[in-house]
């Protein structure tokens, strides 16, 4: 599947790659877009082009969102991803196929959070437009981000707690709810907070993609360490309090503390 993406990619997506001037003399036609196999950027590859994505981060407009996204998708994507066979197929001995119809729930979710991210923050944006008679502020497009970050919550409690409260070889559906909720709650933050940076730095727009993705994979790497430990220590419940503590520690408040300084500029 991979692979059938990569060609696709190579032979049907055109360049995207942002540039401050305009580098070329004409405008390419749809096909010479997808068949000349040059770079757009003039400039040769250096070795800041491999490491220059990690120095973005020390801007707070990408660090602070940064950080928010990771926690939370450290929670969602690879807690519940890693966890699912672990907690679910034991506690109900699931064989293999069982196991990978509980994903349904992470892409119901993924799929209907990004159908609602993106318009969503555009209509606050656009709305608030009409206010200024012109451009708001990109910290604006946050407001959109609590929504997500609140069913993050929700969907992290409904897992936790309805698995716990299940009994062992009788299956139900709704912790499969708790991670579809908890899925569209982290599409809506991945749309938002990505957006969000690249408004803040439109000329850096490819590198900051590249930066996220490091640190959201460093620390996923990380979790599937501790997560075991956590819920022998705790238990189901008591990690989702944990949990849900560090989303609104790590998560909200650096959201809310972002919004509140870029609004604040404004006036």
């Amino acid at each position: 599947m991979n692979g059938a993406q990569a060609l696709c990619y190579l032979f049907f997506g055109s360049e995207t790659l942002y540039m401050p001037s305009a580098v070329l003399s004409r405008k390419k036609s749809y096909t010479e877009s997808l068949f000349n196999f040059r770079r757009i950027d003039p400039e040769p590859l250096t070795g800041k082009d491999f490491y220059g994505p990690l120095l973005l981060l020390r801007y707070t407009s990408v660090i602070v969102p940064t950080i928010s996204y990771t926690i939370s998708f450290a929670f969602v994507s690879v807690l519940m991803a890693i966890e699912i066979p672990q907690l679910m197929g034991q506690k109900f001995e699931l064989n293999a196929q069982q196991i990978g119809l509980q994903f349904a729930g992470m892409i119901i979710g993924c799929v209907i959070g990004e159908q609602i991210g993106g318009p969503m923050s555009d209509f606050f944006m656009n709305r608030r437009a009409k206010v200024l008679a012109a451009r708001p502020p990109p910290a604006y497009r946050l407001w959109s981000c609590y929504l997500g970050i609140l069913t993050v919550i929700a969907g992290i409690v409904i897992f936790m707690v309805q698995l716990q409260n299940t009994e062992p070889l009788h299956w139900n559906v709704t912790p499969i709810v708790g991670v579809a909720i908890a899925s569209f709650g982290l599409q809506i933050m991945t749309t938002v907070l990505i957006t969000y940076m690249v408004d803040s730095n439109p000329s850096h727009s490819s590198s900051i993609g590249v930066g996220v993705e490091f640190v959201r994979q460093a620390w996923g790497f990380i979790g599937p360490f501790w997560f075991p430990n956590m819920f022998a220590s705790l238990g189901l419940p008591g990690s989702a309090g944990l949990m849900v503590g560090i989303v609104l520690l790590c998560s909200m408040l650096p959201v809310a503390i972002l919004q509140f300084r870029g609004l604040a500029v404004q006036k």
